[in-house]
């Protein structure tokens, strides 16, 4: 493909989505939390599908047509393990960067979950200690195994665009390193709005809101590397989304076994810095894989050759054999 036409064509998603994102991010969501002044009152999911919904239209818009969409799940043998690695990947990793966390930080540790039930109680709930823990391993259980179902349509949302859209034009243009490295940079960026409304890291912090935004990057770097190599190497955005879903319900494990609900920017949620050691560790090794053969990504090539390339190929040595006889 010409360069000229990616480069108009990333250029028109990545405009419609930033340009739709800070829209509904500062315009709707903002005002309503001046009010609040709560992330978890605001309608946040919808922001979600926008980078989907943006890849929808360019596709429409710049007569791309619906050729190499990576919906195929490609659920075959040697490709099966990567939907394992994604669905029990993000909890097991949460899980060791909660225990490496209160490992170190083990003061903060509170069985009895005291940040949780003290925000439970600020809220005037009448919920039962008791009832208010059994409730929390009972999700946690559940989020376990299901959390890739549940958030499956907000994921794929995200997915596709940034990941089965964005990532496959970068890479024709840059090679894979600089794609994997600058779409995560971009997937930092776009989440401005919700981190300057505080999510994921709160509002009292040294350096408001640069430190948070950054912090994002850094984030959206290391797991844009490790759905990088998923796709990657199953040439499908569906093990992407069951990992992102994965993530999205687990996260937030450590945060209830606190004693005052930790930092955000060390841990004992995936955003921080001790907590995230394992994912980092994970998306070292998933680069170092994925650049094994000078930044090609054969089993992405392969999911996007066109049909009548397939064809033609299939085709060619039938006719080398023609000629030598």
């Amino acid at each position: 493909m010409e360069k000229r036409v990616l480069k108009k064509r990333i250029f028109w998603y990545l405009l419609l989505t930033f340009l739709l994102t800070y829209m509904y991010g500062f315009l709707i969501l903002f005002p309503r939390w001046r009010e609040v002044r709560s992330i978890a009152a605001l309608r946040i999911a919808p922001v979600m599908f926008i980078p989907g919904i943006v890849a929808l239209f360019v596709r429409m818009f710049t007569d791309e047509g619906f050729q190499n969409t990576f919906f195929s799940p490609r659920f075959r043998k040697g490709k099966r393990k990567f939907y394992a690695m994604a669905w029990f990947g993000p909890p097991l990793g949460t899980i060791v960067g909660v225990l490496l966390y209160f490992l170190i930080f083990s003061g903060n540790f509170s069985p009895s979950m005291e940040y949780y039930i003290g925000v439970l109680r600020s809220q005037g709930s009448t919920l039962s200690e008791a009832a208010a823990r059994a409730g929390v391993i009972s999700s946690a259980a559940a989020g376990f195994f299901l959390a890739p179902i549940l958030n499956i349509f907000t994921c794929f949302g995200e997915e596709w665009g940034w990941r089965a859209y964005l990532l496959p034009k970068l890479r024709e243009l840059y090679g894979l390193k600089k794609a994997v490295l600058l779409s995560g940079v971009i997937w930092g960026l776009w989440h401005l709005p919700l981190t300057v409304m505080g999510h994921n890291y709160g509002l009292d912090y040294a350096g408001y809101p640069v430190t948070g935004i950054l912090a994002m990057c850094v984030f959206c770097e290391v797991f844009g590397i490790l759905f990088a190599y998923l796709f990657v190497r199953t040439g499908s955005v569906f093990p992407c989304v069951v990992a992102h879903g994965a993530l999205n319900g687990f996260a937030s494990l450590g945060i209830y076994f606190t004693k005052n609900g930790g930092n955000p920017f060390v841990g004992p949620s995936v955003t921080g810095i001790l907590s995230g050691l394992p994912f980092i560790v994970l998306a070292v090794f998933a680069m170092r894989d994925l650049l094994k053969n000078e930044g090609e990504a054969p089993e992405l090539f392969e999911a996007r050759k066109p049909k009548q390339m397939k064809k033609e190929e299939r085709r060619e040595p039938q006719k080398q054999k023609k000629d030598v006889s």
